[in-house]
C-alpha cells in the first residue's frame, strides 16, 4: 500500500508547473552545497520553512513532523563532529552546519512532494528529457519514504501492544530489540514491492516504447516568472559565494 503524501491544497507552489518545482528543488540543494557557514545556512533553512508555510500552505507543525524521523541522524552528526575535528568548538560548529544541511535537503524534497502530485511529478521528469521509466522510478522511490515510515510506525505500535519495550536497556540491548521491527518491516517492504510490480504489469507497463498521457502540462506566465526568479536567486547565491566570498569557512585538519 502506498500511503498518500500529496494533500490537495490551494497554494502558489501547488499551482506551479512541476518542471519549475523540480528545477527549483535541484537549484536549492545546489545553493545549500555552496555554503558551510551556519550564519548563512540557518537563515536559508528558515527561509525555506517560510516558503513552505506561506507559498506552499504547509504548516510549521507538518514540516516539523516530516523532519522528525531525521532527528537521530542530526544528533549523531552534531555529536560526532566535535570528536573528529579539533578544536572541539569548531567541530561542534561544523556538526551543526552539516545537520542543518541535511534538514534543508529533506525539507526541500518534502516541499516538492507535498505540493506536486505523483502524476505531475512523473510528467515533469519526462518533459525535462528523463525517460519515463526513470521518472517513474524516482517518483516511486520518493513516495516510498512515507510508506516505509508509516509501516514502521504501525509495526512499532503493534509490538508495543504486545509488551515490547524499546526505551529500556543499554544501547546494544535496544539495538537488538529493533529486530522485532526491522524483520517485519523488511517482509512488508518486499510484499509491497511485489504488489507494485503486479500492478505495473497488469497495466501493461513497458509494452510500448512510446508513452502517451491522458493529461498534459504546460508552462504558463506565472511559471516563467517563477523560473526567472529562481534562476536569479541562484545566480545571486553563486555571486555571494564566489564573488563576495560569503558563507564559506575553511576546514583545517
Amino acid at each position: 500500500m502506498m500511503y498518500p503524501f500529496y494533500p490537495q491544497r490551494d497554494s502558489l507552489l501547488s499551482s506551479l508547473d512541476p518542471r519549475v518545482k523540480i528545477i527549483g528543488t535541484a537549484l536549492g540543494i545546489a545553493s545549500i552545497m555552496l555554503y558551510n557557514d551556519p550564519k548563512v545556512l540557518l537563515p536559508l533553512f528558515l527561509l525555506f520553512v517560510l516558503v513552505g508555510k506561506y507559498l506552499g500552505g504547509i504548516s510549521l507543525r507538518e514540516q516539523l513532523a516530516l523532519m522528525k524521523p531525521l532527528l537521530p541522524v542530526v544528533i549523531i552528526t552534531i555529536v560526532v563532529w566535535p570528536v573528529i575535528y579539533k578544536p572541539r568548538v569548531m567541530g561542534l560548529l561544523f556538526g551543526i552546519t552539516f545537520a542543518v544541511r541535511l534538514l534543508t535537503f529533506a525539507l526541500l524534497t518534502f516541499l516538492l512532494l507535498m505540493t506536486t502530485s505523483q502524476r505531475e511529478l512523473i510528467l515533469g521528469f519526462v518533459k525535462l528529457g528523463i525517460p519515463y521509466e526513470f521518472g517513474l522510478t524516482i517518483s516511486i522511490a520518493l513516495r516510498y519514504i512515507p510508506t516505509l515510515y508509516m509501516l514502521s510506525r504501525n509495526i512499532m505500535d503493534a509490538q508495543k501492544s504486545r509488551g515490547w519495550e524499546i526505551e529500556k536497556g543499554s544501547f546494544i540491548t535496544r539495538a537488538r530489540k529493533m529486530t522485532a521491527v526491522l524483520i517485519p518491516l523488511l517482509v512488508a517492504s518486499l510484499k509491497t514491492a511485489h504488489e507494485l510490480s503486479i500492478a505495473l504489469e497488469s497495466r501493461g507497463f513497458g509494452a510500448s516504447k512510446k508513452r502517451t498521457f491522458l493529461y498534459d502540462i504546460r508552462m504558463r506566465r506565472r511559471d516563467y516568472i517563477a523560473m526567472g526568479i529562481i534562476v536569479i536567486l541562484f545566480a545571486l547565491s553563486l555571486y555571494a559565494r564566489y564573488g563576495l566570498g560569503i558563507g564559506h569557512v575553511e576546514l583545517r585538519y
